[in-house]
């Protein structure tokens, strides 16, 4: 009995520290594209950045969408950083679970995605439409690959434009 509780601790202690890595990348960003998602009421903004040689990462954001005006609620990232194109940005991400995201009421993460069971930082999106509602920030939150990050770090401060 006392290795069975060993080894959930263990199992607990392990699969919480996973969604707590810290990762800093240095990127030239290059532009963005959008791609639709799994919610009518979300647009998926790639933001596109060269990594050292020829590789492209694409860091995703999931932005509120005003079907009926078609309008896409874009505040920028981190806190409300608009990217400037061809400028090297360092960005510190941590890998979080989407129940470690506060309540912001309409988050794409929680409205569309299943964690995976191994790394509750990976997640598997599926279709739920939801009314179009803008209410929260949802500039710190980020995927690649279908791996959630909170962004914890972006410099340098004066490469970004901010929106009101």
């Amino acid at each position: 009995m006392k290795k069975i509780t060993l080894f959930i601790i263990l199992s607990l202690f392990f699969y919480s520290c996973k969604a707590q890595e810290k990762v800093t990348i240095t990127l030239r960003y290059i532009g963005y594209k959008y791609n639709t998602t799994h919610n009518s009421s979300f647009i998926s903004m790639g933001l596109q950045f060269l990594k050292e040689g020829s590789d492209t990462v694409s860091i995703n954001k999931k932005l509120p969408f005003d079907t009926t005006e078609h309008k896409v609620y874009d505040l920028g990232i981190y806190y409300n950083c608009h990217l400037k194109e061809g400028t090297v940005y360092t960005i510190t991400l941590k890998k979080i679970c989407t129940d470690s995201i506060p309540d912001i009421p309409n988050d794409y993460y929680k409205l569309n995605t299943i964690p995976d069971k191994n790394d509750c930082s990976k997640f598997v999106e599926f279709e739920k439409h939801t009314p179009y509602k803008y209410e929260g920030n949802y500039e710190k939150y980020v995927d690649i690959n279908n791996t959630l990050y909170e962004i914890i770090g972006l410099s340098p401060p004066d490469g970004c434009f901010f929106s009101n």
